[in-house]
């Protein structure tokens, strides 16, 4: 039945969903398949809307590609997301089966808030997911996908990043994972100026350390990625060089620090890719730094001289002097995850009655001028009594018809459910209390 045109639209709670994949539930093949790019954005949520998607913001990255939304009826509309991303992505819906996750109410606000605040990156605290959401939220609202609902559910997102960051250690745990990866480059090479890097796919990690890269020397880089949208954003925001994925293993031999992080079913690189780029390089060392999961460099790259392969747990390793301070930090983040979602939670209850209050008071200031105007004279006692008469005359006609129609039906004779709700909102049970202990 639809709600009264009047009335305030559902909770956010209600409304709120969000379904996609990430690093942990599918694939880089499948993510890759999914990638929605700026071009199709327009479309996208313009289907989202005849889906029944009132509003919609789109986070597509290396690591996930996610629909956040508000509809009236919520999983119906999740499953046709589901239906449309496979649509969009040109495969069969029953390929998504184990892929996608979907959360409702408070459980999707809290993901979205833990992304935001980097809780859910593959490496907790780094700064590059909390750039994506504005991004995402940025070309949400330019498009008239995400409203005043969406809009206010963002904006908490990320004030709990900002609260997160702030108040915790959480940006420390990416910034001491990213030295170490400087820490050992720097001892691979000596130095960054003059030194030629490639980044394959843009996990978070790899591009925070080719920016970290970038302000010490580093301004030779080079980007490659299967999708080519991808690629080229990447490339923009690093003054990157592109470079087809095709053409990598041969131009291998000219790059010093090689960055991956696509987490295909196969390697990215083979062994013999490296080896074959090492002996052209006159075994000059190479940095190589693999942020995949599954791996995208071959395991045997690692017996190679002069190839120093890294992975994220042999970075974790050497800055483990601060793993304490980090399951610290990240154990309170994520309490201020949890306030920051109540904190939301009860302030769209507020705002949702803020205007039957309203209403409310527009009615007793109607039934006072009324009492007013039949007597003008009236003294203030006179006045007093008969406005609260006024006031109460329906409120008590309807509780009689309530305890009248239950009684009827239960032969009890409890108070009823809107008796107890009285009372609560003009303070009767403690006022009944305190006279109590008098």
């Amino acid at each position: 039945m639809p709600a009264d045109a009047s009335s305030p639209p559902a909770s956010i709670e209600v409304r709120i969903f969000v379904t996609g994949a990430n690093h942990r539930t599918a694939g880089q093949e499948l993510r890759d398949a999914l990638f929605v790019d700026a071009k199709q954005l327009p479309s996208f949520y313009e289907h989202l809307h005849e889906l029944g998607v009132d509003e919609a913001m789109v986070l597509a990255t290396c690591d996930r590609v996610m629909v956040t939304g508000l509809a009236a009826e919520p999983e119906v509309a999740q499953r046709r997301v589901r239906t449309a991303l496979a649509e969009a992505a040109g495969i069969a819906d029953a390929r998504l089966d184990n892929a996608l996750f979907t959360l409702h109410g408070a459980d999707a606000l809290d993901h979205l808030f833990a992304i935001a605040s980097s809780l859910e990156s593959q490496v907790v605290g780094e700064p590059e997911v909390l750039g994506q959401v504005k991004d995402a939220y940025r070309r949400g609202a330019e498009l008239g996908a995400v409203g005043g609902g969406l809009g206010r559910v963002l904006d908490a997102a990320l004030a709990c990043a900002k609260r997160a960051r702030t108040e915790t250690a959480i940006g420390e745990c990416a910034v001491s994972i990213v030295s170490a990866a400087a820490q050992v480059a720097r001892e691979v090479l000596g130095r960054f100026d003059g030194a030629r890097a490639l980044i394959i796919g843009g996990a978070e990690i790899g591009v925070t350390l080719i920016e970290r890269l970038k302000g010490e020397g580093l301004d030779q880089i080079t980007v490659a990625d299967p999708l080519a949208p991808r690629g080229e954003a990447l490339a923009a925001r690093l003054g990157a060089h592109r470079l087809g994925m095709a053409d990598v293993p041969g131009r291998l031999a000219g790059f010093d620090i090689v960055v991956t992080g696509l987490g295909g079913r196969e390697p990215v690189l083979r062994g013999t890719d490296v080896d074959v780029a090492l002996r052209a390089r006159r075994f000059r060392p190479v940095f190589l730094l693999d942020a995949a999961v599954p791996p995208d460099i071959d395991r045997a790259v690692r017996g190679l001289d002069d190839a120093y392969l890294f992975d994220l747990h042999d970075l974790e390793r050497i800055a483990l002097t601060g793993q304490e301070k980090r399951n610290q930090a990240t154990a309170e983040a994520r309490n201020i995850v949890e306030d920051e979602v109540a904190r939301f939670l009860a302030a769209d209850s507020g705002r949702r009655a803020a205007p039957v209050v309203a209403e409310l008071r527009a009615h007793f200031e109607d039934v006072r001028e009324g009492v007013l105007r039949e007597q003008p004279g009236i003294s203030a006692d006179e006045a007093t009594r008969l406005l609260v008469n006024r006031l109460l005359h329906a409120p008590s006609r309807a509780l009689r018809d309530i305890a009248a129609d239950r009684a009827r039906a239960e032969k009890g004779g409890e108070p009823s459910a809107e008796a107890g709700l009285i009372q609560r909102l003009f303070g009767l049970a403690r006022r009944g209390t305190k006279d109590e202990k008098k």
